[in-house]
């Protein structure tokens, strides 16, 4: 008779994916709580976390304070955490033009990272030379062991899927070339996604100490790429066609032949509108401030805390800002998310800003930039590895899924 229905490894497996999910979700927890929370007996989870203590992935951090002012009676509760050092990953980030690689622990703690250009004349070989270059950095000063290293994760950009010979998919990005190459330069397990999978990704799982990880949200790449990620109870939501929540194609603007939102929302589209106003010399005090060099012009209309003076310059900006506030909108009303999460990428970045409060305020949910950006974007690849080898796997590290 044919084997069928759920192994004792595999439903242990799945208990210690829940225990590590909880505790990364809500932070330090005990027994007890644990047991509540999944619906298994205190006595198997006692037996789970004892061997996961033994392994080193679980640590005791001490008794829960007491709530309520009461003291309780008996034996107070220990509070069991995981051990972020347990094992480290790698996080590298790839832009069109620079990358990000890093090395953090299981929380998304720094322990150091790197920020290098991209020479595109080398092409990805030569991306693939640097990657193993800052690798061999990282692991000689951290004394890096193989053993001690979980597995890495690399996000992409849009902008650098040329230079990676990647290509967006249905589930998420194919990055079979890159994966190859990477492999050579790279030991243990690879986790690839999109940069804004990444981000969404390193939003819930490296939240701060004390926050509730989100259980649903909504992140945009605001700019030239219009990429999105949305999540529901922290599980990625592709649609029907894998393609959910495409704003860059949703119509903004006023008319019967509405515009699409990359078409009037993007970098180049900026550059264009500004260069026209300037031929119409209708931006003298935009042309003072960027001392009549046509790409200071650009740039400073896209800087944060600019205010347009000239009139036609300030019409274009309040277009922008209703822009983006249409974008943001429709995401807030028809997706409903726990938070909006952007990500500028080329933006006109205080009208960015403007049209964020206003979404906030008018629907109520918290609209924001992400945390993770060119200060620290390593940490998105990161978090695929930890979500992908480790939570992922109840604690059990390995290289075949």
């Amino acid at each position: 008779m044919e084997n069928v229905g759920i192994s004792k490894l595999d439903l242990k497996r799945q208990n210690r994916m829940q225990i590590l999910r909880l505790l990364r979700n809500g932070g330090p927890t005990s027994r007890i709580d644990i047991a509540h929370t999944i619906h298994i007996t205190k006595a198997a989870v006692t037996i789970i976390t004892n061997e996961m203590i033994r392994e080193g992935i679980l640590r005791e951090i001490g008794e829960q304070a007491p709530t309520g002012g009461k003291v309780p009676r008996g034996r107070k509760k220990i509070l069991l955490d995981y051990n972020p050092t347990w094992k480290l990953a790698i996080g590298v980030a790839i832009q069109s033009e620079w990358m990000d690689v890093g090395l953090c622990t299981l929380k998304g703690e720094t322990v150091e990272h790197h920020t290098v250009s991209i020479d595109p004349q080398a092409g990805l070989s030569g991306a693939i030379r640097r990657i193993g270059e800052l690798y061999r950095d990282l692991a000689y000063k951290n004394d890096l062991k193989p053993d001690l290293l979980l597995a890495s994760g690399i996000t992409v950009s849009p902008a650098a899927y040329a230079l990676c010979q990647a290509a967006e998919t249905p589930g998420g990005i194919d990055c079979r070339v890159i994966r190859e190459s990477l492999q050579k330069v790279l030991p243990g397990p690879l986790a690839f996604g999109r940069l804004t999978d990444g981000i969404a990704t390193a939003e819930t799982d490296f939240h701060p100490s004390g926050e509730k990880a989100p259980q649903s949200i909504a992140v945009l790449q605001m700019g030239g790429a219009f990429q999105s990620s949305v999540t529901v109870g922290q599980e990625f939501y592709r649609g029907g066609s894998g393609k959910s929540c495409c704003f860059g194609d949703w119509p903004v603007g006023e008319g019967p032949r509405r515009d699409k939102a990359r078409d009037r929302l993007s970098g180049e589209a900026f550059g264009s509108q500004i260069r026209a106003l300037r031929t119409q010399k209708l931006c003298p005090a935009l042309d003072t401030l960027a001392m009549d060099n046509p790409q200071r012009a650009e740039w400073t209309f896209c800087r944060s805390g600019f205010m347009p003076e000239d009139p036609a310059v300030r019409q274009y900006f309040e277009r922008v800002r209703e822009d983006y506030l249409t974008v943001l909108s429709g995401v807030l009303t028809f997706l409903a998310p726990e938070q909006l999460i952007v990500s500028p990428d080329g933006c006109v970045q205080e009208a960015l800003a403007q049209a964020m409060r206003l979404a906030a305020r008018r629907s109520g949910t918290p609209v924001r930039l992400s945390r993770f950006d060119e200060t620290n974007l390593y940490l998105t690849g990161a978090a695929l590895a930890v979500r992908q080898y480790f939570t992922g796997r109840g604690g059990y590290a390995g290289t075949t899924d």
